[in-house]
């Protein structure tokens, strides 16, 4: 992973869980994560499951990370994965036809990570400020 693709996670913990046709996910470093098509949650107890956005009743797991701290966030192409402090991890890959997910970073110079249909990473920089 190159600094085009630095996830900004360091300790950061899961502060706010917005839900309608996606699923966004507010830390308390300002940092976001929006997911826009189906994601995995494996819980301490080992279970995989699939987290739909548009499916209200696969969220359950979701609610679970409420105040979990993220330990390791770790790309792989556009697979990401998300350690947390209570042993639970998230999982999300991309889609081939839609933005799968995206990462807003914290901050003023903080960049946008999207995971694109078939696989690429979009990164979009922060507007350039004007002194």
């Amino acid at each position: 992973m190159n600094d085009d693709h630095k996830l900004e996670f360091s300790d950061a913990r899961v502060d706010v869980l917005t839900v309608s046709f996606q699923t966004i996910i507010g830390f308390s470093n300002g940092s976001t994560m929006q997911f826009e098509t189906e994601f995995a949650i494996t819980g301490r107890d080992g279970e995989r499951r699939i987290v739909d956005p548009e499916q209200k009743a696969t969220l359950a797991p979701v609610l679970a990370l409420l105040g979990d701290t993220v330990t390791n966030a770790a790309l792989d192409g556009a697979d990401l994965r998300l350690d947390f402090a209570s042993g639970t991890v998230l999982e999300a890959w991309p889609d081939e036809s839609y933005e799968s997910w995206n990462h807003h970073g914290a901050g003023p110079e903080s960049r946008m990570i999207i995971a694109m249909p078939g696989g690429d990473l979009a990164v979009v920089d922060p507007p350039p400020t004007s002194d």
